[in-house]
């Protein structure tokens, strides 16, 4: 009988502690809030339980709940807050947080308004380089740059921007440049006769397909060709599965990035093993004698990040431009129910929302970039006098580099 009651309790305590269960206690995905105090407290307990980098993040979380609750109180006690207010209060609680894909909305109670907050919003623009994004006005140079053939651009739904330029011993350089890793969607709604197929123009053109098969029979992988840039600069990421076929079409080898984990649990440090982060070369893909050169800026973020990263990587990338924006680990919505992490609320339901990462990733040494960015091989900071006399001083530097070696 004793051994039956040790092996029941056991069998209990092991239910008692899988993840749905856990989950129902504190799930931060489907809260009511009717007060300022309660969309508080869901939001920072979501943090509290699903935040990945608690490991190496310097702000003292609980120092913030006993610094803000009174704020938020306040705001009941008074009968409402303005949006300034609100959004004020936020953006001090979310201030210092390394993660640069976070960000939160939450619904005004008072005026039904959406609020935001963003530890990166203040974090970025306090860097000495810092500038906003010109990419409307870098690609309209593009046409009557020197030496311009095979120019080609694609929608407003995905601009996208393709251009060949001569480089060394009468072969070209091709270029390439979009707005956001969107491919695939823009992929659908041409199978399903939403737009035209000329619309990925510029991505046929370069990798030679719009559904993505690597480099097979483009411009990219023409040996009249000696060397390729993939311009992520203003390129604030999407869908990590448009990434791998993008950027492993331009290397022959498998490239390892370094390490990730995910949380397996609610505290705050229970995390999972270290596992190897690496991608395998595309079945199509462009040689190693080609060069591969990738401009990025401060404004590039989340997968336009690792496109930056990955090059570097490659034996034969560089990457050339400024550091990134920060936002280095990749996230899927709503992980909470499978990693204990990442995205979380509704706001049209419940009138909160929170976007945060659920991996954390290092390099081979185990550095993170998270909340820092991907520092330039060349460092080539933006020139706004050179812009507006008619000159793109980055893309200038990266065709240089590929047509003299420095």
């Amino acid at each position: 009988m004793y051994k039956r009651i040790i092996i029941v309790l056991a069998a209990v305590l092991a239910l008692s502690s899988c993840r749905k269960d856990e989950l129902d206690i504190v799930n931060p995905d489907f809260r009511y809030c009717y007060s300022y105090e309660s969309q508080f407290e869901t939001i920072w307990q979501g943090i509290d339980n699903g935040y990945v980098f608690w490991a190496r993040e310097k702000v003292d979380w609980d120092s913030v709940h006993e610094a803000m609750l009174p704020v938020f109180r306040g705001f009941d006690a008074k009968g409402g807050a303005t949006d300034a207010e609100l959004t004020e209060a936020y953006g001090k609680m979310v201030e210092g947080l390394i993660d640069h894909h976070m960000y939160i909305q939450v619904k005004n109670i008072k005026t039904g308004n959406a609020v935001y907050a963003d530890p990166a919003w203040s974090e970025v623009p306090s860097r000495d380089y810092y500038h906003p994004n010109y990419f409307n006005a870098q690609v309209a140079l593009l046409p009557s740059m020197t030496g311009v053939t095979q120019y080609t651009e694609g929608v407003d739904a995905f601009p996208c921007y393709f251009a060949l330029f001569p480089g060394t011993n009468g072969k070209k350089i091709a270029y390439f440049r979009f707005r956001s890793f969107s491919l695939s969607d823009l992929n659908y709604m041409v199978q399903t006769m939403q737009i035209s197929p000329t619309a990925l123009a510029p991505v046929v053109a370069f990798y030679g397909g719009y559904g993505m098969n690597g480099v097979e029979g483009a411009w990219a992988g023409s040996p009249q060709v000696e060397a390729v840039i993939i311009d992520v600069r203003g390129n604030n990421g999407g869908n990590l599965g448009d990434f791998y076929p993008m950027i492993c079409s331009l290397t022959p080898y498998r490239t390892d990035y370094g390490y990730s984990r995910v949380k397996e649990g609610l505290g705050r440090l229970d995390y999972s093993a270290w596992v190897p982060f690496s991608l395998n070369s595309y079945p199509n893909h462009i040689g190693a004698d080609k060069k591969v050169v990738v401009l990025a800026d401060c404004n590039s973020a989340s997968c336009a990040e690792l496109t930056a990263r990955f090059a570097q990587l490659f034996p034969h990338g560089t990457f050339i431009g400024e550091r990134t924006y920060g936002a280095t680990c990749p996230l899927l919505p709503g992980g909470h129910d499978l990693l204990y992490s990442g995205v979380f609320g509704d706001y049209n339901r419940y009138g909160y929302y929170c976007y945060t990462s659920n991996f954390d990733v290092v390099t081979s040494d185990y550095q993170s970039l998270e909340g820092i960015g991907v520092t330039p091989d060349i460092e080539c900071l933006f020139d706004l006098s050179a812009l507006q006399s008619g000159h793109d001083n980055q893309l200038e530097r990266a065709l240089q580099f590929i047509r003299t070696g420095k």
